[in-house]
């Protein structure tokens, strides 16, 4: 009998740590293979002596690892800018009762189904300075480029653009989850007690929802810290290397130019950058719960 207890105690756990194991393997090795080669010499895959820093001294010092990062934060910076704004309003609007809301909020999540790839492409297409609408519109209303992804100039904000497109659904629909938290009787009390809506969403919305902005705000980070496929596709770090950010970076010493040493510097620099974000946010969390 008491054998029985023990055998259905430890069930859960014989479900739980197969996955476990799984994410330890797919995760933590790779990430420890990355550390480790980081501090040694490489000849492609095979790896060679110990090197101490010389890789990071490589990285930064002489292949422009610190403008990487420079242009990883920009382009962090501005999709966060953008699409915290827009996906907070659009899921307002969403909360509100009108008429297709249901059409409305699954046609808003196209941009997030579609990949990377796809989104490249599109705006790619959009961005095209012969055929493109958008070099059209700017040379309508005097601004005569190329295309947008050709000028140094604009080609960081408008992969900005199209980086936003392809992430407002996800804070859109976090931010829609949360405003159907709030309780009835408080929105009716705010509706009172408030002067106009901004107010009520500063005093009484906002409060409700926010942990889960912060959420949103920590995964849209990560999300766009780590996105290489649409920047390889509409501009492949250039022109000039305007757009070259550091997850780019690792994909072209890695499978360009071979160099897997600094490529896995790279990829430790972003890690250790995801580690200080997750770290930030959540502290900012802590604070306002505490």
């Amino acid at each position: 009998m008491a054998r029985g207890v023990q055998v259905r105690q430890l069930q859960p756990y014989l479900f739980f740590y197969p996955s476990l194991l799984l994410v330890a393997v797919v995760s933590f090795v790779p990430m420890f293979y990355a550390v480790r080669q980081s501090f040694h010499a490489a000849d492609y895959l095979k790896t060679g002596g110990f090197v101490g820093f010389a890789n990071y001294v490589e990285l930064f010092a002489r292949a422009g690892g610190a403008g990487n990062i420079g242009r990883s934060l920009a382009f962090v910076g501005g999709t966060l800018a953008l699409t915290m704004p827009l996906g907070m309003g659009l899921a307002l609007l969403l909360d509100r009762p009108m008429r297709f809301r249901a059409f409305f909020r699954t046609i808003l999540m196209v941009p997030w189904i579609v990949s990377q790839l796809v989104t490249g492409l599109i705006w790619l297409w959009l961005y095209d300075g012969r055929l493109g609408p958008v070099a059209y519109v700017l040379r309508q209303v005097g601004i005569d480029v190329v295309g947008p992804l050709a000028d140094t100039a604009w080609a960081m904000p408008s992969l900005i653009l199209a980086n936003t497109w392809h992430s407002f659904p996800l804070v859109m629909v976090f931010t829609l989850a949360a405003l159907q938290t709030i309780p009835t009787e408080v929105r009716e009390a705010a509706r009172i007690d408030a002067r106009s809506g901004w107010q009520r969403f500063w005093h009484v919305t906002l409060p409700f929802i926010r942990g889960t902005v912060i959420v949103s705000l920590v995964l849209t980070t990560l999300h766009t810290f780590n996105t290489v496929t649409t920047v390889l596709v509409m501009t492949g770090g250039g022109p000039a290397e305007a757009t070259e950010v550091l997850a780019l970076r690792v994909f072209k010493e890695g499978f360009q130019f071979y160099r897997m040493e600094v490529a896995a510097t790279a990829a430790v620099c972003i890690f250790a950058l995801n580690i200080l974000f997750s770290i930030a946010y959540i502290r900012v969390l802590r604070g306002e719960r505490g």
